[in-house]
């Protein structure tokens, strides 16, 4: 990808996009499952032969994910790269900067996109656990952020629920509080937006790679720019010697 960088121009970098657009997607409907049935996902060609990353820690949050079970999942990392490619380029030249393309920015995206689903699942849950309270019982979310896995939440929530049933009933209160388990890592995997922000993700690596091309071209040029009036000093200044030698030689005579 690198080397293909190095030869970035108008059409070629297009090219490069739309190459690169092709192998994000079929990367991230491979690791969805590489279900073949656009419409209900059929049958799913690499999602048991995937499930061993489940057990490798940090990269069982988020592979395998969910498989693609509807058009729509098809069509998210196409949208997601679009629209973050676009809105990429527009915050650059509207601000005239290269930072949302830049290896600094990358960590703000994925942030920002994961925070954003965050919310959601919070508003979306407690809504349910308003719902499900009463005199006697108020339900709240517990949500398994940085649990290692599903098995752990599970453990943590039980143990949790077990502790304020036990300390409600010491204390004779007329309500005890009861959270249910919301599982962050598994219910974005399982969403279409996880396909959505890897979209977003990808557009990203073309844009850093054309960026870091443009500055070393830029460092390059500017090196060459010093370098050429550096020789012409030194041209003006091997011209300037002789004559100052003959002129204070005749003064001499």
């Amino acid at each position: 990808m690198f080397y293909l960088s190095r030869k970035i121009g108008g059409k070629q970098f297009l090219f490069i996009v739309v190459a690169w657009l092709v192998i994000s997607y079929l990367l991230i409907w491979f690791f969805g499952g590489a279900c073949t049935d656009i419409f209900h996902g059929g049958t799913c060609l690499s999602q048991t032969s995937l499930s061993f990353l489940r057990d490798v820690p940090v990269i069982g949050w988020f592979l395998p994910f969910g498989p693609f079970s509807s058009v729509m999942y098809f069509f998210a990392p196409i949208a997601g790269f679009v629209l973050a490619f676009f809105l990429i380029n527009w915050f650059n030249d509207y601000f005239e900067t290269k930072q949302a393309s830049s290896i600094w920015f990358l960590p703000l995206i994925i942030v920002v996109l994961l925070f954003g689903f965050y919310i959601n699942l919070s508003w979306y849950y407690n809504e349910a656990a308003v719902m499900n309270s009463n005199s006697q019982v108020k339900v709240g979310l517990y949500i398994c952020f940085f649990e290692p896995n599903s098995a752990k939440c599970d453990e943590i929530v039980t143990k949790t629920n077990n502790e304020l049933a036990t300390q409600a009933q010491a204390s004779n209160a007329q309500q005890v509080v009861q959270y249910i388990k919301i599982d962050y890592w598994d219910r974005l995997r399982n969403t279409i937006f996880f396909p959505f922000l890897l979209g977003v993700l990808a557009a990203w690596l073309p844009l850093f790679f054309k960026g870091l091309y443009e500055s070393r071209k830029e460092d390059e040029e500017e090196g060459k720019h010093h370098e050429h009036k550096h020789e012409e000093h030194e041209h003006h200044s091997a011209e300037y010697k002789p004559e100052h030698h003959d002129a204070h030689v005749e003064h001499k005579e």
